[in-house]
């Protein structure tokens, strides 16, 4: 058996957390699984953290941070496409995030900790959005008025209603339409 210190043990527990989240969702995020997931005894999750919700709410903000920085579009796009990628972005390999974030949104009505974790990456979330109007804006691409934090909250406010009409699978709101509401909103906030 290979020790570990107590931070790579910590992380291990960590790693395993992101992994049953993505693959299984919250409702599997239970300590005997995780613990299991991490090849350790369930007593040294609850040694490294003081509870499950805790471990839950961190892992769910690594999850998201680990989202946040897959690269989506090529170096060279345009500040439009990178805008679009953090907003609304096609690519399958979000499906897993997504349905956690999902996840975290309907539990943040019941869990405080998921709650303080959801609004902490609604913020950064909002600050990668920020940054993607205020460097297109400093690239020439993006012309506008106001602020860029109020449009920001706009074209987030509007993904994540058109998230939930999604979700219900109506046919008016499929992928097509998805991106060309956003494609809409994107070009009336930026010309």
């Amino acid at each position: 058996m290979t020790y570990l210190n107590r931070e790579d043990r910590r992380e291990t527990i960590m790693r395993a957390a992101i992994d049953v989240a993505l693959e299984e969702g919250f409702s599997a995020m239970t300590v005997r699984n995780i613990a299991s997931r991490a090849g350790i005894a369930a007593g040294q999750v609850h040694h490294h953290f003081t509870s499950s919700g805790e471990l839950k709410s961190q892992a769910f903000v690594r999850v998201i941070r680990e989202m946040m920085a897959l690269p989506l579009v090529p170096e060279n796009a345009s500040w439009r496409e990178r805008l679009f990628s953090v907003l609304g972005s096609e690519d399958r390999r979000l499906e897993p995030y997504i349905r956690l974030w999902r996840q975290a949104q309907l539990l943040a009505d019941s869990d405080p900790e998921i709650k303080s974790a959801y609004l902490l990456t609604m913020s950064m979330w909002h600050g990668e959005v920020v940054r993607l109007i205020v460097a297109g804006q400093q690239a020439g691409e993006f012309t506008f008025s106001g602020s860029a934090e109020d449009i920001a909250w706009r074209l987030i406010s509007l993904v994540c209603g058109l998230d939930g009409i999604y979700v219900l699978g109506m046919a008016e709101v499929d992928d097509a339409a998805f991106s060309r509401h956003l494609h809409h909103a994107i070009a009336l906030e930026l010309h």
